[in-house]
């Protein structure tokens, strides 16, 4: 697909914020189910940008984040990363474990219980976009990356393919306050899924949605 095929109207871009805000709910219900606790959540943003300015759009900086990245598969491609702040993630990892854990020490445990959490988590969101995109998706195993944002984006995303210019950008934070937890959801989409999307947007917008 040619980038400069890809228009975003206002339409469009309210069913896409309407499926985002749909699949996180689902995603934040799986997390909270979890947890056993309640979890709160941004409506989710949507933004087209340039793909040389995603970090700036995420508002990079130095702090140490756990990133848990699934690819995804097949005619939906790009990839979705559930992100925490260090110390979110340690004490996610108290949340759903007896054992307690220090910050730079995550046990072979606590590492697969994130995994766990974000394969739930992405796989509930994964499911409702399933199901407005009437397409299987497919994704990868969990991939757990510890690092800056930049670190964590340059792994996550390094499967993109090139060149691309503009990428969907979804993102929305979710904190759960009893346990001193917060973090974001975010989602990139390659070009094909782009356009997969928006036509299934526009689609509906015309009253086609069966």
């Amino acid at each position: 697909m040619d980038n400069k095929e890809i228009i975003l109207n206002e339409s469009c871009i309210d069913i896409l914020k309407e499926v985002g805000h749909i699949c996180t709910g689902n995603a934040t219900v799986a997390l909270s189910q979890v947890l056993n606790q309640k979890v709160e959540l941004t409506i989710p943003d949507l933004k087209l940008i340039d793909s040389d300015k995603v970090l700036i759009e995420l508002k990079d900086s130095q702090e140490v984040l756990v990133g848990v990245s699934i690819q995804l598969l097949g005619q939906l491609s790009g990839n979705i990363v559930l992100m925490f702040p260090e110390k979110s993630a340690y004490s996610l990892i108290d949340a759903v474990s007896q054992y307690r854990t220090e910050l730079g020490n995550a046990t072979e445990y606590g590492v697969s219980s994130l995994k766990e959490i974000g394969n739930i988590v992405i796989s509930a969101y994964l499911a409702t976009l399933s199901s407005f995109t009437r397409e299987i998706i497919l994704h990868s195993t969990p991939n757990l990356i510890c690092g800056t944002l930049e670190t964590i984006f340059n792994v996550a995303f390094s499967n993109i393919a090139h060149p691309v210019k503009k990428l969907i950008l979804i993102e929305t934070f979710f904190s759960i306050k009893d346990k001193d937890i917060n973090g974001s959801f975010f989602m990139i989409f390659e070009p094909g899924a782009v356009k997969q999307l928006l036509e299934r947007a526009k689609d509906i917008s015309k009253g086609f949605l069966e």
